[in-house]
């Protein structure tokens, strides 16, 4: 597969550095292996990244030890979200979750997942051209949610919902079924490609999103469907589960906030039906992201 576009990969760097690996002493070994992780882009596999590696006693090597290079680029991938901070724009958004992603999904393929999510953007211009002549910002909206939960189908998953793989952006984009948040992310990357005023709302039990241009304002909840909500009706939510009214449930989500809540989601189902090994895999994603993150949520 050819990988031009990966400015940064180089196959000779990578394997400049394992072999410095190989004869490096023990206490160098961790920190090439950290290199060789912060070198491989995300939108790569750590499998397609030590495949291309040339030499074949070297590759068979990196074999070993993708574990551990897999486990430091998501590291790397989180600790620069987090020198990011609660930023306005969710341009890390995509690279979050497919790293969150991997980490249940190692051989997910990015570019399918890519493809997929240009393809439903596509879908949703070609509605908006249509509707040239009457496209108002309500229309917009509507257009939207028609693709995603009458054409594609991307709606909640009521039946299973502690299944932990309705938290993972490869899952839900193959099955079209997914908990609050991981919907809202497919509506959010897909609504980013169409420079869409979309955005995260951190509601408690139920993250929603909300669409805010000058002359339209509105949630939408990906999970039922993309039904419209107006303010009131999450106020009467908020108070039927017993939450105090307050505007910090309606602040916009950063990406950084959203991942977190996501790997809180896992943790505590990981926790419930005994998936210890991957409890302590998200625990440690998560005090990553906790790690520098001082500002109020």
């Amino acid at each position: 597969m050819a990988y031009g576009h990966h400015h940064n990969f180089s196959p000779d760097d990578i394997t400049r550095l394992l072999y410095d690996w190989e004869i490096a002493p023990p206490e160098r070994k961790r920190f090439l292996l950290k290199m060789i992780a912060s070198r491989i882009p995300w939108q790569m596999s750590i499998d397609q990244a030590t495949e291309e590696v040339n030499d074949p006693l070297l590759r068979v090597m990196a074999r070993t030890v993708q574990p551990e290079i897999f486990r430091y680029r998501i590291r790397h991938s989180f600790f620069k979200l987090t020198l990011r901070g609660n930023t306005g724009h969710y341009k890390d958004l995509e690279e979050a979750v497919v790293q969150l992603s991997s980490i249940a999904y190692p051989n997910q393929n990015y570019f399918e997942i890519r493809k997929e999510l240009d393809r439903l953007a596509l879908r949703v211009s070609e509605l908006f051209d249509e509707h040239e002549e009457v496209l108002t910002e309500e229309l917009k909206v509507q257009l939207l949610c028609q693709v995603m939960f009458q054409e594609e189908g991307f709606v909640g998953n009521l039946q299973n919902y502690n299944d932990p793989s309705n938290s993972y952006l490869a899952h839900v984009i193959k099955s079209r079924l997914g908990i609050p948040i991981s919907l809202s992310v497919v509506y959010l990357l897909v609504a980013q490609r169409l420079g869409l005023p979309l955005y995260g709302t951190n509601l408690p039990l139920h993250f929603l999103l909300q669409y805010e241009s000058d002359g339209f304002f509105t949630y939408i909840d990906p999970f039922h469907g993309g039904v419209l909500l107006d303010r009131q009706t999450c106020e009467k939510f908020l108070e039927a589960n017993g939450y105090p009214l307050s505007p910090k449930y309606f602040t916009k989500a950063s990406t950084l906030s959203m991942v977190k809540r996501m790997c809180r989601n896992l943790i505590h189902i990981y926790r419930e039906n005994q998936s210890k090994d991957l409890e302590i895999q998200i625990t440690e994603q998560l005090s990553i992201l906790e790690s520098r993150s001082t500002h109020v949520e």
